[in-house]
């Protein structure tokens, strides 16, 4: 599938606030459009936060409302929850399901339900209508790429922030608050300007390519365990 442009491909201007039927809401809603994607995920700040400024300043579009995200913990009850009651008034929808693996990844258990989980929403992933995008260990790997080809195994949430740091910190007014608390306080991101920031001078395109080949070398190389990697590249080459 094509790949969707982004506004500055079109215009001279990148960034476009969203209007009419994808007005912004101080929630965090989007108003419905049945023919953007949905996105769900057990990301309760960030990953709402970010694909709601994604649908506002670039030409990529989601249906985007705060009980689709939150409570990874339970991912196996919840996520088939959110995507059956999706479904059920939108039969045709796409939905991109993103979550952190770093909690899956290090814990025989939590592996055995993820099995469980895919086993649930089988017929859904198999005619497309749910795509997976998990990132190890977790989104914000998926900001790093946007900066720097890092494939080493991280195996924690923590020691990615800590090499993001120097590239986002400046992002965000705030200079005195611990930067992993920073991408977990609603305050500070629900402006959309570190949105803006991430995805200017094709930095998008470039975590896209990154993320994409790294996974395809991986797998070829059966060494996917061994290394970091995002999904959430899916989202916006095989966005319809």
């Amino acid at each position: 599938m094509a790949r969707r442009k982004l506004a500055s491909e079109k215009t001279q201007k990148f960034f476009k606030k969203g209007k009419g039927s994808f007005a912004q809401q101080n929630d965090g809603t989007r108003e419905m459009n049945p023919l953007s994607p949905f996105v769900i995920s057990g990301g309760e700040r960030t990953e709402r936060f970010y694909f709601k400024h994604i649908s506002d300043v670039t030409e990529y579009k989601f249906n985007i409302k705060p009980k689709y995200f939150g409570n990874e913990s339970n991912f196996v009850v919840d996520f088939p929850k959110r995507i059956s009651e999706i479904l059920k008034t939108n039969s045709d929808a796409k939905i991109f399901c993103v979550f952190d693996y770093d909690t899956i990844f290090n814990r025989e258990t939590n592996r055995k339900n993820y099995e469980t989980f895919k086993t649930k929403i089988a017929k859904e992933i198999n005619n497309g209508s749910v795509i997976l995008c998990p990132s190890m260990p977790c989104i914000e790997y998926w900001f790093l790429l946007h900066f720097v080809n890092n494939k080493q195994l991280i195996l924690t949430c923590e020691e990615v922030d800590k090499i993001l740091e120097k590239y986002m910190k400046s992002y965000f007014s705030d200079k005195k608050m611990d930067f992993i608390n920073i991408l977990k306080s609603e305050k500070h991101l629900k402006d959309s300007e570190w949105v803006e920031k991430l995805c200017a001078d094709n930095k998008l395109k470039h975590a896209i390519t990154r993320a994409e080949e790294n996974i395809k070398n991986a797998i070829a190389n059966n060494d996917l365990d061994n290394q970091s990697y995002t999904y959430v590249y899916r989202i916006f080459k095989e966005y319809r």
